[in-house]
């Protein structure tokens, strides 16, 4: 037994007054708790490891980041060239409608302008017919 362990025998024996069996197994379970005391502690390797884990996963993270990120243009993109082809598609069918309108309505100013000059000369036969009833009477 070492020097250590026979003080730490005697003084369970004479201050804890244990037997001998329970004085030996006193020093015993110190001694074994001496060995075990760093079993627990976090050493250099273990939070190396632990950081090599977390960077990998903050590596896969910021891949998947990447990687939505990369998709979510995508998806912008290509809602942007849907939307300047819906409005490309509307400016198309109004320059038609607007087209379309400006024939009729240059079509309906002619009909317009040619009732209005069948109207004035009828209004004009019929006047220049009764004044020439009136002067031949």
């Amino acid at each position: 037994m070492q020097p250590l362990n026979i003080k730490l025998y005697d003084l369970a024996r004479g201050k804890l007054h244990l037997n001998d069996t329970d004085a030996m197994d006193f020093v015993s379970s110190i001694h074994e708790l001496q060995d075990h005391r760093f079993d627990n502690l976090v050493t250099k390797e273990y939070l190396d490891q632990k950081l090599i884990g977390i960077t990998e996963k903050l590596n896969q993270f910021d891949d998947r980041i990447n990687h939505l990120d990369l998709s979510i243009n995508d998806r912008i993109n290509h809602l942007e060239l849907s939307i300047n082809d819906r409005i490309s598609n509307v400016e198309i069918r109004l320059s038609e409608k607007i087209i379309n309108l400006d024939t009729k309505l240059s079509e309906t100013k002619f009909d317009i302008l040619k009732w209005m000059f069948l109207f004035w000369a009828g209004q004009m036969s019929i006047t220049i017919g009764i004044v020439l009833m009136l002067i031949k009477k």
